[in-house]
């Protein structure tokens, strides 16, 4: 994975559709490499997991202080984040393709959901789906990787997992939930728009 420094243009940041999947989506360019990095550093993410609802401005006080507590630096923060994210990325993507993931990625994957839910309890409020719920102080600096594990272990327990799909131009992942189950682009905006604007190319100087 590169580290460029610069985010790409989307037109919907909801494109995934789920929030573990827009989480891997904030990484990937224009091409299958993923090579465009949106989480640039330890306050992008923190930003990025505050606008999509993943923490709130007391969680994001309490980061402060766990960090001079216990001396988490935020370069080893971010890369424990975005190692789970091209884990969940690598799991994903492979269910989307009907193969077996590779055993690194769910390995890696596998160890940060147990580390979450020993982060978590078990929510039961009457006959709602029962789920876990991710403490904010057992978890720590940890919270954001945690929750965004807890994210991706719900949706491999769910049935909309097999509507996941990876866009046909770039990495991006979404779910389909269009009639047909036919969707091939993670917007029509972005990646649609190049695939018509590059058929058009080809048929002019074919004609």
């Amino acid at each position: 994975m590169a580290n460029v420094k610069e985010s790409r243009v989307q037109a919907d940041a909801d494109v995934g559709g789920h929030l573990v999947l827009n989480f891997v989506n904030t990484c990937g360019g224009a091409g299958k490499d993923r090579d465009v990095e949106r989480l640039a550093d330890w306050d992008g993410a923190i930003d990025w997991a505050t606008a999509n609802g993943v923490v709130d401005s007391t969680d994001r006080r309490l980061f402060g202080k766990v960090r001079s507590r216990k001396g988490r630096r935020p370069p080893d923060l971010l890369k424990d984040l975005t190692e789970l994210r091209e884990a969940a990325h690598s799991v994903f993507a492979a269910i989307a393709g009907g193969v077996l993931p590779s055993e690194e990625a769910r390995l890696r994957l596998e160890r940060d959901i147990v580390e979450a839910m020993h982060h978590s309890t078990l929510w039961i409020e009457g006959r709602a789906p029962v789920r876990w719920t991710v403490c904010p102080e057992k978890a720590g600096s940890t919270l954001i990787k945690d929750r965004l594990a807890i994210s991706a272990s719900e949706l491999l327990s769910q049935p909309m997992l097999a509507n996941v799909r990876e866009c046909g131009a770039c990495s991006w992942l979404f779910l389909d939930l269009s009639r047909s189950r036919s969707r091939r682009w993670c917007s029509m905006a972005t990646c649609g728009n190049r695939a018509k604007a590059k058929r058009h190319y080809h048929t002019t100087r074919a004609t």
